[in-house]
This record gives C-alpha cells, sequence and structure tokens, in this order.
C-alpha cells in the first residue's frame, strides 16, 4: 500500500493543535490527504493550512478531548460530513511531572482520562466507524511512548503515573489487534513510542534540556513509514529515541 493508496483519503488526527499532532497533521495533507484535527484551539490547527505544500486540507473541529459527549459529537460531525475516514491518529495526552506522593488526586484523574479514557473512546468511535465501511482498508496509531514498555531510572523519578497509563494503552493496542483479526477487518493498528521529543510537552522536566531529543519531524516520519508499508504487512510498534553524536 502505497501513498497513492491514501492520496485524497482522510484521516482524523487527535491534539493535532501542536507539537507531534500538528506536524504530522502537515505530513499528511502534504500527501494529499484530507486532515480532520481535534482539538480546543482551533485556531493554531486553521493557521496549519498557511504551511501546507501538497494537495491535501486540514479541517478544524473544536473537541475538548477530556469530554466524552464532545468526543461523540466530533466523530459524529466528522461522519455527517466526511461520511467515512481512512486513518485515525490517536496523538491527544499530557503528563504531570512529580512524586505520586505529592500528586493531587484530580492531576492523576486528569491525566487517566486524557490519556487512558479519551484515547480509548476515539479508538472505539474510530473502529465502529471503520467497521461500517468493511472493505476499505483502514489504519489506526495510536502515539504511545518509550515510557508505555520500559522506565528508565533517572536521577529525579517525577513520573508519577503517567508511564502507567501508557502501559494501558500498549496492552489496549494488542487487545484491539485481536478484536480486529476476530471481526476480519481490514485495519491496522500500530503504536508508536518515541523518546523525548523536543516539544512543549517536556518542559515540565527541567533536566531535560541537556539530553539528545528527536524533533517532531522524526516522529512524523516514523509514523508516515508505517502507512507506506504493502498490505499484508502491519508494524505493530515503532520505538524511536535520540542518541548522541559524538565528534560533533
Amino acid at each position: 500500500m502505497t501513498s497513492k493508496y491514501w492520496y485524497k483519503k482522510t484521516a482524523v488526527i487527535t491534539g493535532a493543535s501542536s507539537g507531534i499532532g500538528a506536524c504530522v497533521a502537515l505530513k499528511l495533507a502534504n500527501a494529499g490527504i484530507t486532515v480532520i484535527g481535534l482539538a480546543r484551539r482551533v485556531e493554531l490547527i486553521e493557521e496549519l493550512n498557511n504551511q501546507i505544500t501538497g494537495e491535501g486540507k486540514i479541517h478544524a473541529y473544536c473537541c475538548d478531548l477530556n469530554d466524552e459527549p464532545s468526543i461523540l459529537e466530533a466523530f459524529k460531525w466528522i461522519q455527517e460530513k466526511f461520511t467515512t475516514f481512512q486513518i485515525l491518529v490517536c496523538n491527544a495526552g499530557m503528563i504531570k511531572a512529580n512524586f505520586l506522593s505529592e500528586s493531587p488526586t484530580s492531576d492523576i484523574k486528569q491525566l487517566y482520562d486524557l490519556n487512558v479514557f479519551s484515547t480509548t473512546i476515539c479508538l472505539r468511535e474510530g473502529l465502529r466507524a471503520m467497521r461500517s465501511t468493511p472493505n476499505l482498508n483502514c489504519h489506526i496509531i495510536i502515539m504511545n511512548s518509550i515510557l508505555g514498555h520500559r522506565v528508565p531510572d533517572v536521577s529525579m523519578p517525577l513520573f508519577s503515573v503517567y508511564p502507567a497509563s501508557k502501559h494501558a494503552i500498549a496492552a489496549l493496542c494488542q487487545t484491539v489487534r485481536q478484536e480486529i483479526q476476530f471481526l476480519k477487518l481490514n485495519i491496522k493498528l500500530t503504536s508508536i513510542n518515541p523518546g523525548m521529543v523536543d516539544t512543549d510537552f517536556l518542559k515540565v522536566y527541567a533536566t531535560a534540556s541537556k539530553m539528545p531529543k528527536l524533533n517532531t519531524e522524526d516522529v512524523a516520519q516514523a509514523l508516515y513509514y508505517t502507512l507506506e508499508t504493502p498490505p499484508h504487512v502491519q508494524v505493530e510498534d515503532v520505538t524511536l529515541q535520540s542518541v548522541p553524536i559524538h565528534g560533533e
């Protein structure tokens, strides 16, 4: 399945207003894909159209991804306006740097709500929409984290429940792949697991400033690679992180 298959197809991206989500939205639009970006800051998504050099377009829809009714209304609007979509990128997430012993319940709940509950609801609604058009080849991509697979020893362990939320998503990806196979759906599911990425998301860790980091284009390119694979190839996990370049 080459980029020619996805040309003029439709993709939905959550958390598309900044960071990795915005970079992915631009990359797909430049490949001729119609992109629907879901986030609260719709003006930032709409401004991305000024940077498109390809034949795609980015549409913005205001969606509070912490609120289930808002998510359901967004997917209803997408199906009414675009009928169907072939790509779903569940990208929205958050981190709160703190010790668990010092984390207020409100912070813990907000993190689980966005990283786990919201992602699960978006994944469910995406599956339902894609299942309604079973003859189409579709692809779901979950933006996870290297912390969803292992937790490194660090000098200041301020991870709190963030790795736990990402481990939950890693398990969810495995169960949903089994469901897709059982239902005989033409849907691939890929988990992208980046290490530290140079975005505002990372500014909560002051010690991260001197460590090697990926940029958003690195992650978007890895995601695009998974879309480019032929129909019989499913890339289940892509783990990438930056390494120092010695001698520079």
